[in-house]
């Protein structure tokens, strides 16, 4: 597939279908919701506040004022606060008795070394832990989904170029250890590719490694779910040079106003998490898609070296296992599910 596919002429009905898609009050997450909701989906869209999601709601209905407000729901959520995920998956299980599509787009790139109230660095916190936690309470209804006759059920997380593109080939780090966790990473600049070497900072590499972590992540989901034989099917994606405000804010003060003049809309950014949500060709060919990792526009790209490493994406899912059980019953929540 490649840059002649749009949602616009490609996405197939979607009536009946159930969707998630996080990070959705602004920047591809909202395109990804609306193009889902156009095309018959019931969507909820997180938010960590009632007016951002009305705000969202508002700007799609008045860009698709056919698509029926009814469609687009409001799912409370903070990624970077336990509680808060669990609390969702709950509302979830409250409305609905299954899930066809999961959309882990949420990310963040901060400005300043942040941590949450676990010890985790910020970044990874959010666009990697949390959706971690989030497609684990879900996988209930997910399953129920995928048990239904022709079911198409999928996890698409979008990860970022920045996984490749801001480190080296021969990248190590041990995922085996919880330090990738708490933003304690290699830092060798020397070794770093990037256009100018001052604008290259620590926020950067937090950023990538959080990216590759989803990579990963989506890759060892579908090695466990084929394990036990579940028929969903698990993407993760670059959605290209999309000039959101987090990805224009890890670069330098100076190269933003560039940057927006080179990079993709809101909308075309879009496309990709939608070919990999709801292309039929992938529901056909699971053997070409499953568990890979997509390039604009629906096109299979090798990650970097340590991300196709299987060793590496079971330590990385073990530690991320280990440590959030760890938080969870600190403060008396219930741990993960099996998989």
């Amino acid at each position: 597939m490649g840059a002649s596919w749009t949602p616009y002429s490609n996405t197939p009905d979607l009536q009946g279908k159930i969707a998630v898609v996080t990070g959705s009050n602004s920047g591809i997450g909202l395109y990804t919701a609306l193009h889902l909701a156009l095309h018959g989906a019931k969507v909820y869209m997180d938010a960590r506040t009632r007016a951002k999601s009305d705000d969202a709601k508002k700007t799609i209905l008045s860009l698709h004022p056919t698509i029926a407000e009814e469609r687009l729901i409001w799912l409370p959520l903070d990624l970077s606060k336990l509680s808060s995920v669990q609390e969702a998956v709950q509302e979830l299980e409250g409305k609905e008795n299954k899930i066809h599509l999961l959309v882990n787009n949420a990310g963040l790139a901060t400005s300043e070394i942040e941590l949450t109230d676990a010890g985790w660095e910020m970044t990874m916190a959010v666009c990697h832990v949390g959706h971690f936690v989030l497609t684990n309470g879900l996988l209930p209804l997910l399953k129920k989904a995928a048990a239904e006759r022709d079911s198409d059920v999928r996890v698409v997380t979008v990860s970022s170029s920045a996984s490749h593109t801001f480190l080296p080939p021969g990248y190590k780090i041990d995922f085996s250890k919880p330090d990738f966790l708490k933003g304690d990473l290699p830092y060798e600049p020397w070794k770093y590719r990037y256009l100018f070497r001052h604008m290259f900072t620590i926020k950067i590499l937090h950023y990538s490694l959080a990216k590759m972590a989803n990579i990963m992540f989506a890759q060892e989901l579908q090695r466990r779910l084929d394990k036990l034989s579940v028929p969903i099917i698990s993407l993760s994606l670059n959605p290209g040079a999309v000039k959101s405000d987090n990805a224009v804010g890890i670069f330098s003060g100076f190269l933003q106003p560039l940057m927006r003049q080179v990079m993709l809309t809101l909308d075309e950014g879009s496309f990709t998490s939608l070919f990999a949500a709801t292309a039929p060709e992938v529901w056909r060919q699971p053997e070409v898609y499953k568990g890979k990792y997509l390039e604009p526009v629906g096109k299979n790209q090798d990650p970097l070296r340590i991300a196709q490493d299987e060793k590496q994406a079971q330590s990385l899912w073990d530690t991320t296992t280990k440590e959030v059980n760890k938080y969870l019953l600190e403060h008396g929540l219930p741990t993960l599910h099996d998989l």
